[in-house]
Formats: C-alpha cells, sequence, structure tokens
C-alpha cells in the first residue's frame, strides 16, 4: 500500500485486490463440493424439511394446527457472525405469520458460504497493510454485502431441489392445503417463491413476496 493513502482510497484499493469478483472463484469451489458431496447435500436439506413436516403432522393430529399453506425458507443473517449459513424452516397455515402455533427447523448451506466464510477470515490479517484504515467492522460489512450473492445461490439451489422436497415422506402425510407456497428470502422479510403462485401468498401488512 502505499504510504500516505487516504481511507477512501484504502478502502478501494482493499475492494480490487481482495473482493472484487472473487465470488466467481468461489463459485467454481462450491460447484466441485456439491459435485463431491452432492447425496450428503441433498439428504441433509431432505431430512431437515422432513422433521419439521413430521412435526406439523404431530401439532395437526393434536388438533393444534390447521392444513400447512406456507414453507418458508429463511435465512439468518445473525448466523454470519458464527460462520454459518443458517436456514429457518417455517412451516405456516391459512394464517401466515398471524399461525400461533411455531413449528420451525433449520437447515444449514454451509458448503455454498464455507468459501466466503474461508476467504474473509484471511481479510483480517491482510488489513494490517492498510495502516487502520480498514477495520475489522468494514470487512464484517462487507462480508454480509457479499453474503447476499451467496444467499441468491442457495435460493437456487432450494428451487432446483423442490421437486424433489415434493416427494418427502413427512411432506406427503402432513396436512396441506393445495394451493401450498414455497418461499424462500429473509426472516419476515422480502421473499421470492419456489413453488405454488402468487394467489396462494398473502402479502398485504404481512411480508414483501418478489
Amino acid at each position: 500500500m502505499r504510504p500516505m493513502m487516504d481511507r477512501e482510497t484504502a478502502l478501494g484499493d482493499f475492494l480490487a485486490k481482495h473482493i472484487i469478483d472473487r465470488w466467481q472463484e468461489d463459485l467454481l469451489v462450491i460447484n466441485d463440493v456439491y459435485t463431491e458431496s452432492r447425496i450428503q447435500i441433498e439428504k441433509s436439506l431432505a431430512e431437515a424439511v422432513d422433521r419439521v413436516c413430521m412435526e406439523a403432522l404431530k401439532f395437526q393430529q393434536q388438533g393444534l394446527k390447521g392444513d400447512i399453506q406456507y414453507i418458508y425458507f429463511s435465512w439468518l443473517r445473525s448466523s454470519m457472525l458464527e460462520q454459518r449459513a443458517e436456514y429457518r424452516i417455517d412451516l405456516y397455515d391459512e394464517k401466515w405469520f398471524l399461525d400461533p402455533v411455531e413449528c420451525a427447523g433449520s437447515w444449514r448451506a454451509d458448503f455454498i458460504f464455507d468459501p466466503l466464510f474461508k476467504r474473509f477470515s484471511g481479510l483480517s490479517q491482510v488489513k494490517n497493510d492498510y495502516a487502520r484504515k480498514i477495520t475489522q467492522m468494514d470487512i464484517e460489512r462487507i462480508m454480509q454485502i457479499e453474503a447476499v450473492r451467496y444467499h441468491i445461490f442457495a435460493v437456487e439451489y432450494l428451487r432446483s431441489e423442490v421437486a424433489s422436497l415434493l416427494e418427502g415422506k413427512g411432506y406427503v402425510q402432513m396436512g396441506k392445503k393445495a394451493e401450498i407456497a414455497i418461499l424462500a428470502g429473509e426472516y419476515r422479510d422480502q421473499s421470492e417463491i419456489l413453488h405454488g403462485g402468487p394467489e396462494s401468498v398473502q402479502t398485504e401488512g404481512e411480508a414483501g413476496v418478489s
């Protein structure tokens, strides 16, 4: 780094050398890991969904929950601080977020986010080259921004697995609406429909759906 580099210039240099377009290299790693561990990865997702569907069935048998109308995968940003990529899986009846009976599980998409975590873990040392112009807070903030791209990868992976998930034992057995919708997004925030149609998603005053 040039000795008289100001903060703005230092940040630009840091982004150019260590951030911009590096996700493309990570994408190759993600693809290699998926190719090598595809069976385990698919099994992990299927089992996570099956567990929460079976829990919903239990609640239904107890008369505590109606037919499921929404399955919502939500990215928990807070998990990023612990080097985890956790997605919460919520099952709601027709009352959506007003469903009083919580029925939730989790799935980890670490195979997608791990290259990001590893790359950024090394940047804590790299920042020392910038004479305190780059802080740890800067690195954490940049990682949160970069992580959105990996979240998009995870959503597309979930989309590719929907057909298989619809054949799961728990999904088949639990009570569900004919117009059931499967969505993915951030927790109680903007979401994207992976299965089902807009007519099956309530949005007014509750959540944004793209």
